[in-house]
């Protein structure tokens, strides 16, 4: 299945799963929410849970290959 094919709900969940392993690497490596990074997470994830579909897309997209990397790394 292609991912613009992809159902919106499971897409939200999938985005969900993304932003929460993101923001925990994130916090692992020493960020807080006092710094820039950090923070531009936390608004993303607001985003997503609001519906904002290029948000939700870009955490997918994007974000998603990243944590996929880092996962196959170790």
């Amino acid at each position: 299945m292609k991912e613009d094919e992809m159902n919106p709900n499971i897409k939200l969940e999938i985005a969900v799963e993304i932003i929460a392993r993101k923001i925990a690497n994130a916090s692992k490596e020493g960020l807080t929410t006092d710094d820039e990074e950090m923070q531009k997470l936390l608004r993303e994830r607001e985003k997503m849970y609001t519906g904002d579909k290029e948000t939700i897309d870009k955490i997918v997209n994007v974000y998603g290959p990243e944590i996929k990397k880092k996962f196959e790394e170790g």
